[in-house]
């Protein structure tokens, strides 16, 4: 069997990445670790070549420290689970409801929000959870608040 968790790589992702392993654990799964990046950095926006080569680099250090992040919580899955980590960009719920088309289980996580701040800020985990073929555990995420 083989699950997917959907990931943030802010620093309460552990919690998250924590509460998923123990799910495939009692499964005994497969752990895959995606994340999205939804910022379309566009070279060709910039007319300056040379501001577009600093540009460039520094998009580059950013990705490499999203891909070293995404490791490190990989990483941190038991053996026994530990996948592997998809980094992706695009559209989030999109590039995730693709990503679990080849898996058992797709694992995201939701802070809950209600009212304005759930209309403000939308809800990945809701349109997962709308548009998946495959089946979708969501698990709460705690935040300091």
């Amino acid at each position: 069997m083989k699950c997917l968790l959907a990931v943030h790589l802010h620093e309460g992702a552990e919690d998250l990445v924590e509460q998923a392993a123990a799910w495939a654990g009692r499964m005994r799964a497969k752990l895959d670790l995606a994340y999205v990046d939804e910022y379309n950095y566009d070279l060709m926006l910039i007319d300056d070549p040379s501001v577009r080569t600093v540009l460039d680099h520094q998009w580059a250090s950013v990705r490499q420290r999203q891909r070293e992040r995404l490791d490190e919580l990989v990483a941190s899955l038991p053996e026994s689970v530990r996948g592997i980590g998809i980094a992706l960009e695009g559209r989030p719920a999109a590039e995730i409801v693709a990503a679990a088309a080849d898996h058992d289980l797709l694992l995201v996580g939701t802070h809950g929000r209600t009212g304005i701040g759930h209309l403000l800020l939308g809800s990945v985990a809701e349109r997962v959870v709308r548009t998946a073929k495959t089946p979708v555990l969501v698990l709460r995420v705690e935040t300091g608040s």
